[in-house]
């Protein structure tokens, strides 16, 4: 079970690993939450997690894409750092280290 902070209409820390469907659907409800609200870019830290659904993944790709949101993630884990790599998703998604 992951935990989300909400630390501004901007930014959010995503505690633990994010690996089950409802992990997902309650990151996609808090990111819709905060473009509903007018956020245009959106900073994700994510200290723990070495994983992403692949849910996850095509959401933040129509966000970027489609919503023309600019997605910034802070991940602390090398694997998925790594993984977002091997999928060609680090400059779409702004990956940096922690």
């Amino acid at each position: 079970m992951i935990t989300i902070e909400r630390k501004s209409t901007t930014e959010l820390v995503v505690g633990g690993i994010i690996k089950t469907i409802d992990d997902s659907i309650k990151l996609r409800e808090t990111i819709s939450a905060m473009v509903d609200g007018g956020a245009a870019s959106i900073l994700i830290r994510i200290p723990d997690s070495f994983a992403m659904p692949s849910a996850v993944i095509g959401y933040l790709m129509k966000l970027v894409n489609r919503d023309k949101v600019s997605l910034s993630i802070i991940a602390g884990d090398i694997r998925l750092r790594e993984l977002l790599a091997e999928l060609q998703l680090s400059s779409m998604f702004g990956v940096r280290e922690q």
